[in-house]
């Protein structure tokens, strides 16, 4: 069953994770998946050299051409490449969380029992992440993809356009948006076409 999280919900999911090493790397998975929308294969590969800052447009940043955002480029299905701009508090957390690596290597990564980095997190692993942490909230069948599809419905909830979350997901068809939305709309056709301009 899919399901879609309401901003009060990813907030308790966010907040189900410690302030210890684990629940830090817990958060950060959780945030990526739900905060970029990424799959959880384009999460495990995720490096930090992927994690950029790039110039917002001075029209856009209110003339300060210094004003930058920080965005993830990630590699996605098909080998389709796409530029992914995340939230000021998200791009923290990564900093924060690369600071114990030197910024190097794969973002979310293993840890043993005794508190030690392995090279990476597998998808697995990822999927196993997210299901400890939806069961705490009370939704025990959680899945990577159903924050995939959180991301895509608070976007357009919040106005953004369908083209724009079609592109940050990675879709070559809007049509493939609309499911993850369940919206039916015909593109094709509406009723402004029948309306005289």
């Amino acid at each position: 069953m899919q399901a879609v999280l309401y901003r009060t919900q990813v907030r308790a999911l966010l907040d189900t994770c410690g302030d210890d090493l684990v629940g830090r790397r817990d958060r950060l998975v959780l945030g990526l998946l739900v905060g970029a929308g990424l799959r959880r294969r384009e999460l495990a590969d995720l490096c930090f050299d992927d994690v950029k800052r790039q110039p917002l447009a001075a029209s856009a940043a209110g003339g300060d051409p210094h004003r930058v955002r920080t965005v993830l480029a990630v590699r996605g299905k098909g080998a389709k490449d796409r530029v992914v701009p995340i939230s000021a508090p998200l791009a923290e957390a990564i900093e924060r969380w690369g600071g114990q690596f030197g910024h190097r290597g794969h973002v979310v990564r293993s840890l043993g029992r005794r508190g030690q980095a392995g090279q990476c997190m597998s998808p697995v692993a990822i999927f196993n992440v997210v299901r400890k942490h939806g069961a705490l909230i009370g939704q025990p069948t959680l899945a990577p993809h159903d924050l995939r599809r959180t991301y895509a419905q608070l976007g357009y909830q919040a106005g953004v356009p369908l083209t724009q979350i079609a592109r940050l997901l990675g879709h070559a068809s809007l049509t493939t948006t609309q499911r993850y939305l369940n919206l039916d709309l015909d593109l094709e056709m509406t009723v402004s076409d029948f309306i005289p301009f």
